[in-house]
């Protein structure tokens, strides 16, 4: 089991900090991220996803995302998504839990669209509910 943290301060006008733990699993990797909710945080985060996927090999992640803020909004998320479904498309599972202590936003938004571009993903409500759609099938 490998855990990976990446603290990296922001400049912005906020004491919160953007850190991103990455937790190696026998099935699929457990990526976490805090921070700020930015379209870049966001887009920084699922680019170190998908390295760290690519550095242990694992094809199934869990994304367990504790963005503090507003919701991005339309534009914001779509920017997200679309920067990102490239490679998340490669992935054979990404189950995403929103675990913000300010709601969910956009969540069920960002689903829709990433699936509208040939990525696999779904939002579960809890991190037992992902593992276990992640875990449904041995492979990958």
């Amino acid at each position: 089991m490998a855990i990976i943290a990446r603290p990296c301060p922001i400049t912005r006008d906020s004491l919160d900090a953007y850190q991103a733990t990455f937790e190696a699993l026998p099935s699929y990797l457990h990526a976490r991220v805090v921070g700020p909710r930015t379209p870049e945080n966001a887009i920084r985060f699922l680019e170190e996803v998908y390295s760290a996927c690519q550095r242990t090999g694992h094809a199934k992640v869990l994304l367990e995302m504790a963005f503090t803020g507003p919701s991005l909004g339309v534009s914001g998320v779509l920017k997200v998504v679309e920067a990102r479904s490239g490679d998340g498309s490669k992935l054979r599972k990404i189950a995403y839990v929103e675990a913000s202590p300010d709601g969910p936003g956009k969540a069920q938004f960002a689903e829709t669209a990433a699936i509208n571009r040939a990525v696999n993903v779904h939002l579960f409500d809890s991190l037992a509910q992902a593992a276990r759609w992640l875990e449904e099938d041995a492979g990958g």
